[in-house]
């Protein structure tokens, strides 16, 4: 299965944060407005306190996003979101975060989809007054799904995650699934991923080529058990 990216720190600000086990109250404020059908746009500013490790942060954050799905054969959609976020470490401090994304969704039959997304998260050390990168991770994902018939699925799964402090990986993972029936589903996948060598051992591998760390060729089959009771 696909890996989890790192240094995902977003947080829910409809509610108040306090890694102490305290909460606080925060001060929300968004726009949305729909221009046209399929066509909106979103933004939001929060002030907020999150308490870690008994220290307190004052933290403001701003976002805008936007969808367009006028077509049933293509979609996109885009955020970006910019604010004081904390460094999570033993000795924390209040940085900047900024984080982006956009998803494009193509739809050319009804057999077939695309989905395409681009992510970065940069968080800035502004506490000498320079913007020092701590970490700049971007990935790139990509999902594509076939639907041979409506028992025969074939799904494709390709991700990059790259970057200063990212996990420097790549994996592929393909996965069929055959329905016998509605209870009972059979599937068949294949999976490989690489790493950097230097990330893997940097005594072992001095460069950044690509190492194979896992490959596997896997099967599983699904079966529903119904039991059956006078009623």
């Amino acid at each position: 299965m696909p890996d989890h990216p790192h240094h995902d720190h977003k947080h829910d600000h409809s509610h108040a944060h306090d890694r102490g086990g305290h909460y606080h109250g925060h001060a929300p404020a968004s726009f949305d407005r729909a221009f046209l059908i399929g066509i909106t746009l979103n933004t939001g500013f929060t002030r907020s306190m999150e308490r870690y490790r008994d220290i307190k942060f004052y933290k403001k954050a701003w976002s805008i996003s936007s969808n367009i799905n006028t077509s049933r054969k293509f979609s996109l959609s885009v955020s970006f979101n910019d604010g004081d976020e904390i460094r999570f470490i033993a000795d924390p401090f209040l940085g900047k975060s900024r984080e982006s994304s956009a998803t494009v969704t193509a739809r050319p039959s009804s057999r077939l989809q695309s989905v395409l997304r681009v992510s970065t998260s940069r968080f800035l050390d502004r506490r000498t007054g320079a913007d020092l990168t701590e970490f700049s991770v971007k990935i790139l994902r990509s999902t594509t799904t076939y639907q041979f018939t409506p028992r025969l699925l074939v799904r494709n799964i390709w991700e990059l995650n790259a970057g200063l402090g990212s996990r420097q990986t790549t994996f592929e993972n393909i996965l069929v699934t055959y329905r016998v029936n509605s209870g009972t589903v059979f599937f068949v996948g294949y999976d490989d991923r690489f790493k950097h060598g230097d990330a893997i051992n940097p005594q072992l591998f001095q460069d950044t080529a690509y190492q194979r760390t896992n490959r596997a060729l896997f099967t599983k089959l699904q079966y529903l058990f119904r039991s059956g009771g006078a009623s």
